[in-house]
């Protein structure tokens, strides 16, 4: 392609009493442009701008689909903007396409004597004149075009040329900048469905195996085996309960530890329940949140507490037994966590750390995870308290 002397490439421009009134109009005006986080948002705030800036009755925001070598023109404004409006132009054609090659701004105010001129897009829009200037990203590459473009008597000098390039600056970097904040976006919402996916199967499994050994105990005879998979299933619904939050729940989220403790203290009720004991089991709870690794803690915890209970706490002599889960927060630092029954109570000499069971091995491993300060409490049966720093 070649210019005819009517077009006009920038080169070394000085400033003017004109250029300082159109970077005035662009200072006021650019903000918008630069608050934006959506790209849709970003082109259209564009495209106003420079309107306003260039005076312009129309203008147009051309990005590069680097797959089909065309440019797009994304956003226009201006009386025949439906009609242009996602058309395509190639390239290594027009003033655009020019523009793109050669990455150097263009003006010209007869441009139908332009060799580069193509014509009009939209039949009802007779172009006068037009500046284009590339866009560039932060590693200088020409990403678009910028575009302004009249139908009246209204020249583009070589003093706009600054103005505009300093315009498309702005929109570049914004586009770009809203370009990564969007893939990042879509990066954490694939992990999201990932994590939640995954915590969904674990669930599943979790479930499966339980219903594997519930399966099994009614053709179990020894006692102690019985009792020793039934703390397993409720160990294993201590922390499906947790996997049933997380999936139910956006993945990260805090979990409210007082709907989960009422839902796990009936759950493992139900498994380590007998026809011969009727244990009521009462929560008092604040709405606490908590982190899921410390709320599974925190529900492995209750179990083992309630397992004590069911096993060691209730003889037949016990009218009404009863457990009382609490769960307090203490000027919003600390969190107390009660598990009482009335039962028979537990020796003097009874040590966690000694006691020589799995059970007691769990709950100061527990207690060390959560860096809790445990208290047992004896008299009318027994109170387990524990605190930790929220």
């Amino acid at each position: 392609m070649s210019l005819s002397n009517r077009d006009k490439i920038a080169g070394k421009i000085s400033y003017d009493e004109k250029t300082s009134s159109s970077l005035q109009i662009l200072l006021k005006n650019i903000s918008s442009v630069n608050r934006a986080v959506e790209l849709n948002t970003v082109l259209r705030e564009s495209v106003e701008v420079v309107q306003n800036v260039m005076n312009a009755e129309a203008s147009s925001l051309m990005l590069l689909d680097e797959n089909t070598d065309e440019l797009i023109i994304s956003m226009p404004t201006g009386p025949v903007r439906k009609e242009v409006k996602g058309k395509r132009i190639k390239k290594d054609e027009g003033i655009a396409g020019w523009v793109v090659k050669k990455g150097k701004p263009f003006y010209s105010n007869d441009v139908t004597e332009s060799d580069l001129f193509d014509g009009d897009i939209a039949e009802d829009f007779t172009s006068e004149n037009i500046i284009c200037v590339p866009l560039r990203d932060s590693h200088k590459k020409v990403i678009g075009v910028l575009q302004a473009i009249n139908r009246r008597d209204s020249d583009f000098t070589d003093q706009d040329i600054p103005v505009f390039e300093a315009l498309a600056d702005h929109v570049a970097l914004a586009i770009e900048r809203t370009k990564e904040l969007q893939e990042a976006q879509n990066k954490i919402e694939e992990r999201d469905l990932m994590l939640t996916e995954v915590h969904h199967r674990l669930k599943n499994n979790l479930s499966t195996i339980t219903a594997l050994i519930e399966l099994e105990l009614p053709d179990i005879e020894d006692q102690t085996a019985k009792e020793t998979l039934q703390k397993t299933m409720a160990r294993i619904k201590s922390m499906t309960e947790v996997h049933d939050f997380l999936y139910n729940n956006k993945p990260g989220n805090e979990i409210r530890l007082k709907l989960y403790v009422e839902r796990l203290s009936d759950k493992i009720a139900n498994i380590l329940s007998h026809a011969s004991q009727d244990v009521k089991i009462k929560v008092k709870a604040d709405d606490v949140s908590l982190d899921t690794d410390r709320a599974m803690s925190c529900g492995l915890l209750l179990n083992e507490l309630l397992v004590n209970c069911y096993k060691h706490a209730f003889s037949n002599e016990i009218e009404n037994p009863r457990i009382i889960i609490e769960l307090r927060e203490i000027n919003n630092e600390t969190i107390e966590f009660k598990v009482s029954d009335n039962g028979t109570g537990i020796g003097e000499d009874f040590s966690i750390t000694e006691s020589g069971s799995i059970g007691g091995w769990l709950i100061d491993v527990l207690i060390r995870r959560l860096e809790a300060n445990i208290d047992i409490q004896r008299g009318d049966g027994t109170t387990f308290l524990i605190r930790f720093d929220k």
